[in-house]
């Protein structure tokens, strides 16, 4: 790190000739509609080539700092003072046109939910070719010629058949490859990676990563990683900045903030990062019970005449918490639909409570389900709350469903929810859109546990959440275990997570589990080869002196 004329300098520089900056941002200030000030005196230089990594918790500022460079702030938020230079460029003065000979070919990006960011009733082959000839003088057939080209350079071994494949076709790490190529599809210099890893396991992480690198230094690519994954931007970046309320509280060299931060917040994520970390393991041991709560036997299950599960087999004890993990497409989210018979099995048994579940229907599967001895939490917050709804009335739908109750009665037993899931009562008058991304995940717990269930079944409910929210959901999960007795099963990609809150932990592989035991025993000592490739692929702060650069076996995967 060079710092010139309170100017933060990142990159190689030569001690005679400093290379020019390819974008330099001095004292940006961005408000918000009310006038908050959202982002406070920014100031950092990137030259062409380097590589900058940007943390911090939710609501730091991250995204809007890279949506001004990029000119996509949300409605009501603005630039209010400071320069964003791109080359010879103020974009911080630009108009709606005179972005157009910019994106794309200059400036482009990646965000986190990649499926969004494509029509679902477009091939992706075609949407490429239209992102290409927005902005490039080519024919139809010459874009085509480079659209297959790039899926082919993306990783996509059949790029004919993905070029003809809707989105709802292709895989999460499929989608994401797609966006990929359609952000560097015209060639640009900069490329802002904005959480573009953040939902995706462990495997497919590091593809993208790999497939990101690769192709700066390809195309000679400027990169910005947005990340609240430390361990992602320590493996991509060389240098970094620390950002906490808008502000830029520490900045330097990846390795020398990691290894010897200065600033207390710094530490302070990294210290939360090691406490949900591999490292960390789960030595508490299961719960002992009498018998099983739930037991699954012989399972069977699929879709049409496609089985996606084979042969599981498994127990859950009161209060106990099983942590399930596999890559995408292994079976982990048609277990949990299994078991709450959105998917009927075609062979196998699952009994809860000693009640056989796999054959409900009519009648019998409503008052099952009006018991509401299972629940599940989704991993979308944001989409699994209705958006017009206030957090109460999210939360009570279960009642309402249920009957029964007065509405004083009803509201009692709302905020008894929320205060469970840690949230202040007075929230529930708020749309999920005013809470934080924490909040809605708490929110989502809350529903859950208003109707006081036997077990929650959690479908990647900290995968979206910064190291500091992620810490405190897991530690209300753990507490309505160890507390309250709800069992749960808890599927993630993030190895960290489950290594800190999962007694015992299952690994499935194509439908089948092929491993389980005590987590800390699967996650430090692993007998299959799978889990082995899982727990390599997962990314870690770098030991000193390795330096940022991806490390990342092709044989891991």
């Amino acid at each position: 790190m060079i710092q010139q004329n309170n100017v933060v300098t990142f990159g190689p520089r030569s001690p005679i000739a400093p290379a020019a900056p390819l974008l330099s941002v001095r004292g940006l200030t961005i408000a918000g509609a009310d006038g908050r000030m959202l982002v406070r005196g920014v100031d950092f230089e990137i030259p062409r080539g380097g590589t900058l990594g940007i943390v911090g918790e939710s609501g730091s500022g991250k995204s809007l700092t890279c949506r001004a460079v990029l000119g996509v702030l949300p409605a009501g938020t603005a630039v209010t003072s400071g320069t964003i230079r791109y080359r010879d460029t103020d974009l911080s003065r630009l108009s709606g046109r005179d972005w157009k000979p910019l994106r794309g070919t200059e400036l482009s990006a990646v965000f986190q939910d990649a499926g969004s960011y494509l029509n679902p009733s477009i091939p992706v082959g075609r949407q490429i070719v239209e992102a290409m000839r927005a902005v490039l003088p080519l024919s139809r057939r010459e874009a085509k010629e480079r659209a297959l080209a790039l899926l082919a350079r993306v990783g996509f071994a059949e790029p004919e058949t993905v070029f003809r494949q809707y989105p709802f076709e292709l895989s999460g790490g499929m989608v994401q490859r797609v966006l990929i190529a359609i952000a560097v599809c015209a060639g640009p210099r900069l490329l802002i990676a904005d959480e573009a890893t953040t939902a995706l396991d462990v495997t497919v992480q590091a593809e993208v990563l790999r497939l990101i690198e690769d192709l700066r230094r390809e195309q000679d690519l400027t990169l910005v990683m947005v990340s609240h994954d430390l361990a992602v931007v320590a493996q991509t970046c060389d240098q970094v900045i620390v950002m906490r309320e808008g502000e830029i509280v520490e900045a330097g060299a990846t390795r020398e903030v990691l290894d010897r931060p200065r600033h207390a917040y710094t530490r302070s994520l990294i210290e939360t990062h090691h406490a949900t970390s591999l490292e960390a393991g789960q030595n508490a041991p299961r719960p002992q019970a009498a018998a099983p709560l739930l037991r699954i036997s012989g399972l069977r299950a699929g879709y049409g005449q496609g089985t996606v599960l084979d042969g599981i087999d498994l127990e859950l004890a009161r209060g106990e918490i099983l942590g399930l993990i596999g890559e995408t497409g292994s079976g982990k989210t048609t277990l949990l639909r299994s078991i709450l018979g959105l998917v009927r099995p075609a062979e196998g048994s699952i009994v809860l409570g000693g009640e056989p579940l796999e054959r409900l229907a009519g009648r019998e599967l409503m008052a099952f389900r009006r018991s509401s001895r299972l629940q599940y939490a989704f991993q979308d917050p944001l989409r699994s709350l209705d958006p017009d709804i206030t957090i109460a009335g999210s939360v009570g739908e279960g009642l309402d469903i249920r009957g029964g109750i007065d509405r004083i009665e009803r509201a009692r037993l709302v905020n008894a929810a929320l205060e469970a899931a840690g949230l202040d009562p007075a929230l529930g008058c708020r749309l999920p859109r005013h809470l934080s991304g924490g909040q809605r995940q708490r929110a989502v717990i809350a529903r859950a546990l208003v109707l006081d269930p036997q077990v929650i079944l959690l479908d990647e409910p900290v995968s979206a959440l910064d190291a500091v929210n992620r810490v405190h959901v897991l530690q209300l999960l753990e507490r309505l275990a160890r507390e309250r007795g709800i069992a749960q099963i808890f599927i993630s990609h993030d190895l960290g997570s489950v290594a800190g809150i999962a007694h015992r932990v299952a690994v499935l592989h194509r439908g089948r589990i092929v491993e389980t035991g005590p987590t800390g025993q699967v996650l430090s000592h692993p007998s299959h080869p799978y889990t082995r490739a899982l727990i390599a692929a997962a990314p870690k702060l770098a030991e000193p002196g390795t330096g940022g650069a991806l490390r990342l076996s092709p044989n891991s995967l």
